[in-house]
Order: C-alpha cells, then sequence, then structure tokens
C-alpha cells in the first residue's frame, strides 16, 4: 500500500514540523527568560516567579521532545507494518 504510507509519512512530518514550529518560539522565551534571571537578584521578590516560568518552558520543551519521538516511533512502525499489496492470483 504505496499510497498508505506516504500518507502516514506525511502524516508524521506533518506533526514533526508542527513540533518544531512550536519549539522556536519556546526556545525564545526560554532564553529571554534566562538572561532575565542572570540580571536579577536572587532575593527580588519576582525571582521565584521568573525562575518557575523557566522551569515550565523546560518543561514544554521536554514534552515536545517526547512528542516528536513518539511520531518517530509511530512513523517507524507504520513503514514496517505496512505491507505492499498481494499480486493477484490468476
Amino acid at each position: 500500500m504505496p499510497g498508505k504510507e506516504a500518507e502516514f509519512s506525511s502524516y508524521y512530518e506533518n506533526i514533526g514540523q508542527h513540533l518544531h514550529e512550536l519549539a522556536q518560539p519556546l526556545s525564545a522565551v526560554t532564553g529571554l527568560i534566562d538572561l532575565l534571571l542572570m540580571e536579577m537578584d536572587e532575593h527580588d521578590k519576582l525571582f521565584q516567579e521568573v525562575q518557575m516560568v523557566s522551569w515550565q518552558l523546560e518543561r514544554a520543551t521536554e514534552i515536545i521532545k517526547e512528542i516528536r519521538q513518539l511520531a518517530r516511533e509511530a512513523a517507524e512502525y507504520e513503514k514496517r507494518t505496512s505491507k505492499p499489496p498481494s499480486a493477484p492470483m490468476s
């Protein structure tokens, strides 16, 4: 079923692309938050809140990586389990 394999491949590639697009702004915000933390005094009353934002951004990035890995594994599984159509018996 080459058509179906291409369909799955395209589906998982789209997931990967969307995850990449989601990770890009998260990386930018994470970098800005990290810069902010470096310039903040640890005794500033907002320091812990900004640090919590940083941790949550890292967590979101890890979740994206896990979903990306699941999509890769699912694509590989689909490739292994999809079989070409049988030749007609005449």
